[in-house]
């Protein structure tokens, strides 16, 4: 009997016996003891792809904030105190009432958490954001969000990602008035020479607010914003998340990533940028792809911004909408602690004109060593510090990292992508004195829509060109250049060349074991005096996690046709 005991007793048949049950029973189970409760709640994590819980989880909540997802397992779970990272998906929840108490239940996980590393939240992108919503309503709502976002940041959270956050605020318009109109034109008499929020005070108006006592008012920045009324708010009344008094003493962010402005705009702004005030936040990814058309609101956001976090070291940009880029690359300027800039290739569509982006100021910031965009971009950039200060200037960049999106493998796309390393890597050869190319480093990193496809091409290109080496023919003489092979063969052994491809459908384990072999030597071979390899799998986008050296029999097998690689990793 005892060994019946012990048999149904195992982990793994409690286990698949409980992934047959409803969720109501598997509810029940998780209350009968500590030991039910573990395996009750990793039955429900299964069930949602969630393996290991206190490193990592993604919850993809559903619009009924009674199903049971992963957020409901571990608010039922005894064990898990603690993780390292989040992420909250709400893209899902398309009524405003399952929102608001989708955050109270977030709010009560994070609550019961001893401490959060990294927190995401992707909020609703807007599904109901056209339909009728009360005051009442709104009110509710702000202030969930808010006791949520406070919660985090007691918690000691290190880094806070936002995804959209674009639901609310476009309910405020900045206010217009003869004044603002007159600032719009160009050209037009600026009122001293300060920052661009230190003139825009003298022609936006201040507006007073109704605030309890006991509760912080807006900032005058936000005065300047009215709500849109409605048929249920005739007054439209002011509404903002307000920061706690007690921010400044609690908040540990380094790390601040939004992929929208709507952060920076009521009824977040005053909330997001006293978090940044008090913060002290080295590393900045920003998306501005929805940033306000009113120039005069854009450039009052990138200022506070700037304003708020003086001494950032690492600035990461993407989503740029077009003819915004003069006014960033301006704005950069101000950020003289700079360290590491990452321009994404998309800020620049087509028809942007590099030329007129004025980079000196970009080159005249004296701390840059990491440098990421497009070939065109960096070469600009490039030329741009032999004009400013000759051949001395670029001496503390280290890395050059080109970006490229890899859409097509035929051989004409695979020329011009070769050609535009061969440009950057002139340009950095006549940017550079021979000694200091030893410290730099050329990093191609190559993403991917189709990765297996992409290789499946390119590789068939390496096969032809095989066969024709084996199989010469008089004819082959008389073929134009663009069948000489695709390779980039620097002249010069420096700088160092490192190629990284960021691989959408492997696992750590699965390159480790071999899984994309084939397709990596494919890309290789385009750089046979490749020095380091970097692999990397989509899981590192939503929990980061260190780099780990690349097996040895995978990194002999790359060096067949990369004699001179001395470094492998995946992560």
């Amino acid at each position: 009997m005892s060994i019946l005991q012990d048999f149904w007793c195992t982990d793994e048949l409690a286990l698949h016996t409980f992934a047959s049950l409803p969720a109501a029973d598997l509810r029940n189970c998780a209350q009968v003891s500590r030991s039910f409760n573990r395996i009750a709640v990793q039955s429900i994590l299964d069930q949602h792809k969630i393996w290991n819980a206190q490193r990592s989880a993604v919850f993809e909540l559903a619009n009924n904030p009674n199903d049971l997802d992963g957020l409901s397992a571990l608010l039922l779970s005894v064990h898990i105190k603690s993780m390292a990272n989040v992420h909250f998906d709400l893209m899902k929840v398309v009524s405003l009432p399952s929102a608001v108490k989708t955050f109270h239940k977030m709010q009560r996980f994070v609550d019961r958490m001893a401490s959060l590393h990294t927190v995401y939240v992707s909020w609703p992108s807007g599904a109901y954001q056209d339909r009728p919503v009360s005051d009442k309503m709104l009110v509710n709502a702000y202030k969930r969000v808010q006791e949520f976002l406070d919660t985090i940041i007691s918690k000691g959270c290190i880094e806070l990602k936002f995804g959209h956050f674009n639901v609310f605020a476009s309910k405020y318009k900045l206010k217009k008035n003869p004044a603002i109109t007159a600032a719009e034109i160009p050209g037009a008499p600026a009122a001293g020479r300060g920052s661009i929020w230190e003139s825009a005070r003298e022609y936006l108006p201040f507006r007073h607010t109704r605030a309890a006592p006991d509760v912080l008012s807006p900032l005058s920045e936000e005065g300047n914003y009215c709500r849109k009324s409605s048929r249920f708010s005739i007054s439209a009344p002011w509404m903002s998340l307000t920061p706690s008094p007690k921010l400044s003493q609690v908040t540990k962010v380094t790390t601040f990533c939004t992929y929208s402005t709507s952060v920076f705009r009521p009824p977040f702004s005053q909330w997001t940028f006293a978090l940044l005030q008090a913060s002290p936040v080295t590393w900045m990814t920003l998306s501005i792809q929805d940033i306000p058309d009113d120039g005069v609101e854009s450039k009052l956001i990138l200022d506070r911004l700037a304003e708020a976090i003086p001494d950032v070291t690492t600035l990461h940009l993407n989503g740029a909408r077009p003819g915004l880029m003069k006014d960033v690359v301006a704005w950069l300027r101000r950020f003289q602690q700079l360290q590491v800039l990452k321009i994404e290739p998309e800020c620049f569509p087509a028809g942007t004109d590099i030329d007129d982006l004025e980079l000196e100021a970009l080159a005249r910031l004296p701390h840059i060593s990491k440098l990421l965009s497009s070939s065109y971009f960096l070469c600009a950039y490039l030329a741009s510090c032999r004009s400013v200060g000759g051949k001395s200037l670029p001496g503390r960049l280290k890395e050059v990292i080109m970006k490229h999106k890899w859409t097509s493998s035929t051989r004409s796309a695979v020329l011009a992508f070769i050609k535009d390393v061969e440009r950057l890597h002139n340009a950095i050869l006549e940017a550079y004195p021979e000694p200091e190319l030893r410290d730099l480093t050329l990093h191609i990193l190559l993403c991917f829509d189709r990765f297996s496809d992409r290789a499946e091409a390119l590789g068939r290109i390496w096969d032809r060109l095989d066969s024709r080496i084996l199989q010469p023919n008089d004819s082959d003489a008389q073929k134009p250049s663009i069948e000489a092979p695709p390779y980039f063969r620097p002249t010069k052994s420096q700088p160092l060349l490192c190629l990284e491809l960021l691989i959408p459908t492997a696992t750590v384990d699965g390159i480790q074991r071999g899984a994309v072999d084939e397709e990596a030597i494919a890309f290789c071979r385009m750089f046979p005096t490749l020095r380091e390899l970097m692999l990397c799998s989509p899981a590192a986008v939503v929990s980061p996690s260190p780099a780990l050296p690349l097996r040895k029999e995978r990194l002999d097998k790359i060096k067949s046709v990369c004699p001179e690689l001395s470094y492998g990793w995946v992560y």
